[in-house]
């Protein structure tokens, strides 16, 4: 009997744990998405039209930037737990959600 409530409750313990940390592991995540959807609480969740320097000056600097070809650029913004992609026109306009992925 003492075995099984020891097993029990080191399970019960290890669940706690996993669940803690897997929300401070996310946390990055969370805040930024919750950034991105404060930027379009305007628009009704859209973010095409946005400028870079508007999508900046309250989600950060992208951490990464390729170009696409004919002036479009794909701009990542990556913390764990989220990413999001976004294409931008040759004057730093939003054009849309490329990819977003939430986990």
């Amino acid at each position: 009997m003492e075995t099984i409530l020891m097993f029990v409750g080191t399970s019960i313990l290890g669940l706690i744990g996993y669940l803690i940390m897997s929300a401070f592991v996310k946390a990055p995540g969370k805040l930024l998405q919750q950034k991105f959807a404060l930027l379009t609480k305007d628009t009704n969740g859209t973010i095409a039209g946005k400028s870079l320097a508007e999508i900046v000056k309250v989600c950060g600097n992208p951490s990464s930037v390729s170009p696409m070809g004919n002036g479009t650029t794909l701009r990542q913004w990556m913390s764990t737990g989220y990413h999001l992609a976004l294409l931008f026109d040759e004057n730093d306009i939003c054009l849309g959600i490329s990819s977003e992925t939430s986990v």
